[in-house]
């Protein structure tokens, strides 16, 4: 009888603990949704990378604060990114169409690969910078930010 007790209280104790989300309750996260056109082939792989300051943005991969990668479907892939706080954020993505997972380049540094940056902008001469790219999300809903692939 001595031995039902703590059986019943250890019982009672895991039925307390909150359980893990549902799949379907993560979609319902909060978060920063990365949609993707403009692919001009569904070979490879999508990358997409979240920056939280302006330190070593775009190119510099050690400093980039979360990194997903998706597939691509009919020229066109999606990242999600939870469980961040309100802030200022700016995003790059790049088309891995050869699946090696880095941005290829060439001798002189000029893209290989597809790529773009949130705020959809489309730059000339150089790299653009945070400020340029650079979006704020709220931290309560989920935040859409959509992305023309570039290729040169």
């Amino acid at each position: 009888m001595t031995t039902r007790i703590p059986l019943i209280a250890l019982v009672i104790f895991l039925l307390a603990l909150p359980t893990a989300p549902r799949a379907d309750d993560a979609s319902k996260a909060a978060g920063i949704k990365v949609e993707v056109t403009g692919m001009r082939s569904d070979n490879g792989k999508l990358g997409c990378s979240l920056f939280n300051g302006p330190e070593g943005f775009p190119r510099d991969g050690s400093k980039v604060f979360r990194h997903a990668w998706a597939p691509i479907k009919n020229g066109r892939g999606e990242c999600f990114f939870s469980g961040l706080p309100a802030g200022d954020y700016a995003v790059t993505v790049f088309h891995d169409e050869n699946a090696n997972g880095k941005f290829d380049m060439n001798w002189m540094g000029m893209p290989l690969e597809g790529y773009g940056f949130s705020n959809n902008i489309k730059p000339r001469f150089k790299a653009p910078d945070f400020d340029e790219c650079k979006f704020h999300y709220e931290g309560t809903a989920t935040k859409e930010i959509q992305i023309e692939m570039i290729y040169r």
